[in-house]
């Protein structure tokens, strides 16, 4: 038999995925996709000579869809003020609201100094969160308070933001207008499914119950989330039972197969019964009830992978032709990938898939000795495997592994999935009659929740950090090989030992090591000493995001870098300028923080207080109360710690002719052009840290003296408005670093400052491709990019 026809779909979605992964690579070294498509076609042509060219074939194709992952949708306007006016398009080419009305979509005119306006159809599904309803409109996942119907033509105001995980841009509306109605049939169907959802919720509701229950049973019964209380959601997350509520693909697997059971168990007792095969028209009817369902609940991620897999598992049943779980998973994983290749870096995908493929390769249940007692042993292995094989991914993401995983999946998940689902939904299919079974279900759910609360004491969720992607996937293959495995091979269990312990990575003896973190559309640095001291310039922030924790998101994500590399104190954190993307990340770093640098102002401002977000000073006067240090540093030499000299360049400010420059800001300048600028010193090597500069800062910075460093944090990420001529001429960086958002609004960073770094000679490297980037000088003045 030949590779060919033995490529199974696990190996080419394996192969595909790993494509997909190297695309942005490929992307930075200017390989177009049609270079990739070539390859694609040469080795189809060659595999029947050469078999193996088939994963090769796979491959370059995965690595050809992934192409331009960041890039965002051709309506967006990036505009210089709140009119409007037309600036560029975002990505490159110079683009017209006219344009994008031609190619059948409604522009969006973004602003990174305004408000912005989103004006569409509201698209399927919309998701009910703690947050409120949430849909796409014309390519932007807009969230809002009031509930959003498929269909609707709305115009959203607010801030558009880069989003995180699958969207590419957020906006947290301010307002809401209501346009009109589109009736085509795709807006009728997601319509009838938001609707049914709805009428879901309110007769959980009606038949009352402990609230928080009846909130967790909307969730797991109908995926909508919109109540959940924090504290049961908390309490679940460490119990590692948090999937089970919002429907899920273990959900949608045990609602196709009980109508599946049910239908099939009622054909064989017809009269048809002995002259049909029963599994054969069962399975139609399954599938379309397992479609509705996902309809209702909202077609998130793992549950359209279980979709997939059920609709392959069913169709075999049809033709009378079973299918192998692992092939389905396959099949599953190649179908997600090209719809949407950008699902691979998503935290769900990746749960979902190691999960499912655990479940699907651990080797089958013996039947010898007691059947309990059999059954208990396979339950308690395979949740421990499956907690393993998933930790390295929670590890990576969240720096958190779940201890109380295995319990809680063994014992609290079946009494969930198994009973309370099947129950609920009982009681909702039978209307006035089903009340008994829902309050049935909303006891069940108590019951489970105050198990939980008990474990959630006894268990607490483990903050251990994986640094890499590269360490996350040999992990998540060493693991899931090893659950495979029916003997185990001390061999392999060192191995995952091993590859566990070289997961976290403290800095080289004698180094510094600066990680320009991937916050998003924002900005924020780790530098770490070689005598162990940790400096924090910047913060990041979403300023757009109506919550707190979702405006302060990006100072978890500091917060786990620096777990990952063993630190649990930041003893210097450096402000550039009181912009939300710049500190408002500072609001969710709970280590000890020494001290807090910012520009002396000689007015300070009255701003704002009493609202959902921290003002920069409500959030500095916080830091104070905890212990923080303020500091308004001098120009010059500021700071020296083991051979790290830390220099303050601006702002520079001259009260009155004659008088020596002081760091302070300039009141006549903007914001932005006072950024506390700093250079970092050491073996010889230079970093330069800009802030958010302009044209007039920049301008002040090199009349000042700038001399040659060797890198740069490029300024204000990337905007037209910065990186100048004579800046970038005076700099002259081996390395530019560009801290932006994937696919942002705002088109950052302009091709044209990219080609200008790129003229002097310097290797730019963005963080909305590349993700986070580490710059480490070594002992002896040795400078590379990790």
């Amino acid at each position: 038999m030949s590779l060919s026809s033995r490529f199974g779909p696990l190996p080419a979605a394996l192969a595909f995925a790993a494509g997909i992964a190297i695309a942005p690579a490929l992307d930075r070294l200017g390989i177009p996709p049609g270079a990739r498509w070539a390859i694609v076609a040469i080795a189809l042509l060659g595999m029947r000579r050469h078999p193996l060219l088939v994963v090769a074939a796979v491959f370059a194709a995965g690595a050809a869809h992934g192409s331009q992952l960041g890039r965002g949708p051709d309506n967006i306007v990036v505009a210089s003020d709140v009119s409007g006016a037309l600036v560029q398009k975002m990505g490159s080419d110079p683009f017209s609201a006219q344009h994008a009305q031609q190619m059948g979509s409604d522009p969006i005119y973004a602003d990174d100094r305004g408000i912005d306006r989103v004006v569409g159809t509201v698209e399927g599904p919309v998701m009910r969160t703690t947050r409120g309803s949430a849909a796409r409109v014309s390519g932007v996942w807009v969230w809002a308070d009031e509930v959003l119907l498929p269909g609707q033509r709305v115009a959203a105001v607010g801030r558009v933001k880069t989003g995180r995980g699958r969207e590419r841009f957020e906006l947290s509306a301010q307002s809401i207008e209501h346009l009109g109605e589109d009736d085509g049939l795709a807006a009728r169907t997601w319509r009838w499914a938001a609707e049914v959802q709805a009428a879901g919720a309110r007769r959980i509701d009606e038949v009352g119950g402990d609230p928080a229950a009846r909130a967790a049973l909307r969730g797991i019964t109908l995926g909508d989330r919109s109540a959940v209380p924090k504290e049961l959601d908390d309490r679940w997350r460490v119990v590692g039972i948090y999937h089970v509520l919002s429907v899920s693909g273990l959900h949608l697997a045990v609602v196709a197969g009980l109508v599946f059971a049910l239908l099939r168990r009622l054909v064989a007792a017809s009269p048809l019964g002995g002259r049909v095969h029963p599994a054969r028209w069962a399975a139609p009817p399954s599938l379309l009830i397992a479609i509705a369902y996902t309809l209702i609940t909202g077609a998130q991620l793992a549950t359209l992978r279980a979709l997939v897999v059920i609709a392959l598992v069913l169709i075999a049943a049809m033709i009378d032709r079973p299918i192998r779980l692992i092939d389905a998973l396959g099949a599953a994983a190649l179908v997600l990938l090209a719809w949407e290749p950008g699902d691979l870096f998503d935290p769900a995908f990746q749960l979902s898939f190691a999960a499912a493929l655990t479940l699907a390769l651990r080797p089958a249940r013996t039947r010898a000795g007691n059947r309990v007692v059999g059954w208990l042993v396979h339950g308690i292995t395979t949740s421990f495997w499956i907690a393993v094989t998933t930790a390295p991914i929670t590890a990576f993401h969240f720096q958190q592994v779940s201890a109380g995983g295995v319990i809680g999946n063994l014992v609290l998940t079946p009494i969930v999935e198994l009973l309370a689902l099947p129950l609920a939904l009982a009681g909702l299919v039978l209307g006035p009659f089903g009340a008994p079974f829902i309050r049935v279900a909303c006891a069940l759910v108590e019951l489970v929740d105050n198990v939980a609360g008990v474990l959630a004491h006894v268990l607490p969720i483990g903050q251990i950090a994986v640094a890499s992607a590269l360490a996350m996937c040999v992990l998540v293959v060493l693991s899931v090989w090893s659950a495979a495995r029916e003997r185990r091979s001390v061999v392999l269990w060192a191995a995952l030992v091993i590859a566990w312990a070289a997961a976290r990575t403290p800095p080289p003896p004698g180094a510094l090591r600066v990680t320009f973190v991937d916050v998003g559309q924002g900005d924020a640095a780790i530098v770490e000493l070689p005598g162990g001291e940790v400096w924090l310039v910047d913060a990041g922030g979403n300023a757009s995001s109506r919550a707190l924790a979702a405006a302060a998101a990006p100072g978890v994500a500091i917060t786990r870098a620096l777990a990952a590399a063993g630190h649990d104190r930041i003893d210097l954190a450096i402000l550039s300028h009181p912009h939300p993307d710049h500190y408002l990340g500072l609001a969710a770093i709970t280590l000890p923080i020494g001290e807090l640098w910012s520009a002396a102002e000689p007015e300070p401002p009255e701003l704002a207080r009493g609202g959902a977000l921290p003002s920069y000073q409500e959030l500095v006067e916080a830091l104070a109360a905890r212990g923080t240090r303020l500091v308004h540093p001098p120009l010059g030499i500021a700071r020296e710690h083991a051979g790290v000299t830390l220099e303050v360049l601006a702002p520079r400010y001259i009260a009155h002719e004659g008088a020596q420059p002081i760091e302070a800001a300039d009141p006549v300048r903007s914001v932005n052009d006072n950024s506390l600028v700093i250079a970092i010193h050491y073996r010889g090597r230079t970093f330069l840290m800009t802030g958010d500069l302009e044209r007039e800062g920049e301008d002040a910075l090199v009349a000042s003296g700038l001399a040659r460093v060797d890198v740069v944090k490029v300024p204000h990420h990337g905007s037209p408005t910065s990186s100048s001529e004579t800046f970038v001429a005076a700099s002259r960086p081996a390395l530019a670093v560009i801290s932006c958002g994937r696919a942002n609004a705002f088109g950052f960073p302009s091709p044209v400052v990219v080609a200008r770094w790129r003229a002097v000679g310097a290797q730019v490297e963005r963080t909305d491709i590349s993700g986070s980037i580490t710059v480490v000088v070594d002992a002896t003045g040795g400078l590379a990019v990790e």
